[in-house]
């Protein structure tokens, strides 16, 4: 066995407590300076969805979900007798994005308010990040609606186009397992290409939101008090006095499978509601939760202060 000189030993261990060091100090700025990630689950139909019972802080923002994955309080799968059950079905707008804590989202702030009758509000967000209406349809056909007296589904205008793309989530984006050593995941995410873009194209992609629009507004529409569509503008959108032609098209297309329908222009404030084109401030929450309980299929709230 050859043995290294005193002089090489001492440099060997120097080089190797130096590298030991570089990632001691790596992974602890990489804890300083990132955040937990909410996780997903990869779905063969909806896509992806949140993972159940979570609660994390994501840059300084709480996120929690329940047993279902949604953004919401938890409830029970049967409705309790002393609650209207709402549910409010969406995007990265009603899932709040990742720039609205927990108490701020729209769907948190309905839950706080009561019906004139007495009973209290039971308030499910269903949502996630780049959902169409694909995703959405097919959440609805693993889930049911658990009860819920009242459906709201907050579409844009894009949501027209936005299909399934039947592929992997995309690990950056929707995360599925939490890493051991954040420095060396985010070494292995920069350096190795995401097998999600190398998926091949699923046929069943093309036409998706088109197709399942027409037959997610009508699941709506059929809720014990009925379905409401409440369309929200991108800011360029609010730049024209009236509705655009495609906004113009989400509201006779609902009309016609019976839903209510209220434009989201008349209740955001375009000067403090929004982050960016169309992610909405938590000044903007509020406005949608305004938006949301102003649909005739939810009962008269007692007090109007959200």
């Amino acid at each position: 066995m050859v043995r290294l000189p005193k002089t090489t030993q001492r440099i060997v261990a120097m080089a190797l407590a130096g590298v030991i060091g570089l990632g001691i100090l790596a992974e602890a700025t990489a804890r300083v300076l990132g955040s937990d990630r909410l996780l997903y689950s990869a779905d063969p139909e909806i896509e992806y969805l949140p993972q159940p019972s979570q609660a994390v802080f994501q840059r300084s923002i709480d996120m929690r979900t329940n047993a279902w994955g949604m953004r919401s309080d938890t409830v029970d799968e049967t409705r309790p007798a002393d609650a209207f059950r709402v549910m409010v079905i969406g995007d990265s707008v009603v899932f709040g994005f990742t720039n609205i804590p927990h108490a701020s989202l729209a769907t948190s702030r309905l839950a706080q308010m009561k019906a004139a009758d007495g009973r209290r509000l039971e308030v499910l967000n269903v949502s996630a990040s780049s959902w169409g209406p694909g995703n959405m349809l097919a959440w609805l056909d693993k889930f049911g609606t658990l009860e819920t007296d009242a459906i709201v589904l907050v579409l844009s205008t894009h949501d027209l186009q936005d299909d399934r793309t039947f592929k992997p989530p995309e690990r950056d984006v929707f995360p599925q397992t939490a890493p051991l050593i954040k420095s060396v995941n985010w070494a292995w995410n920069k350096l190795t290409p995401d097998p999600a873009a190398s998926a091949p194209d699923d046929p069943r992609s093309a036409g998706d939101a088109h197709a399942a629009l027409p037959v997610l507004l009508q699941r709506v529409a059929d809720a014990p008090t009925g379905g409401c569509l409440i369309i929200h503008p991108m800011t360029q959108e609010l730049k024209s006095a009236q509705a655009t032609a495609e906004e113009q098209r989400l509201e006779t297309t609902a009309l016609a499978a019976g839903l209510s329908v209220f434009y989201g222009r008349d209740f955001i404030n375009a000067d403090t509601g929004y982050v960016d084109d169309i992610h909405l401030s938590a000044s903007g929450q509020e406005d949608l939760a305004r938006a949301i309980a102003a649909c005739p299929n939810l009962p008269r709230l007692a007090g109007a202060d959200l």
